[in-house]
């Protein structure tokens, strides 16, 4: 900690396309900043399995996630738990492209604590797929999303909630 007293890390990603051994287990206060959206695609080695998990204080933004499959989402909690959350993790100007993948995974049985995740500037074209799928009384905050041929563009169970602003839900 003495070395990086802030205790938040950022992790640069140059243009390119990536096939990423996953899910990447992401440290609480680690963002991985793409060159931008258009230019950066991570895709899974394991398509079943989650891209991205993320836990308190995470920030991912300028990427396209791809080619994740059911029951995958690209961004998660840990499986094994996130711990207590006070900052939400956040993402945003990303894409999720995929067929039968979620966009993100919001299991408040994974979390302590707030139990939430943030979105902002996320489209989601996942068709035969969930957008968001918040569950177990996890909460997300959802500002300018657009699902795209998804099976449910939000869908909330077992106590889950969110709120949505200046987004679209499409065919």
């Amino acid at each position: 900690q003495a070395l990086n007293p802030t205790g938040v890390t950022v992790i640069f990603v140059k243009a390119g396309d990536y096939t990423e051994i996953n899910p990447i287990a992401l440290s609480a206060g680690v963002s991985v900043v793409g060159d931008n959206l258009r230019a950066v695609t991570v895709r899974p080695s394991t398509p079943t399995s989650d891209i991205f998990w993320v836990k308190n204080r995470c920030y991912i933004t300028g990427m396209t996630f791809r080619d994740h499959l059911y029951p995958s989402a690209a961004v998660a909690f840990p499986s094994t738990g996130a711990g207590v959350i006070v900052t939400s993790p956040y993402v945003q100007n990303c894409s999720s492209i995929t067929t039968t993948g979620c966009g993100m995974r919001v299991d408040g049985n994974l979390a302590l604590g707030l139990k939430s995740m943030v979105l902002d500037s996320y489209t989601q074209f996942n068709q035969g797929g969930l957008g968001i799928h918040i569950t177990n009384q996890g909460y997300a905050q959802l500002v300018s999303i657009f699902t795209i041929c998804c099976t449910a563009g939000v869908k909330c169970e077992n106590g889950g909630t969110c709120s949505i602003t200046n987004s679209n839900n499409s065919f």
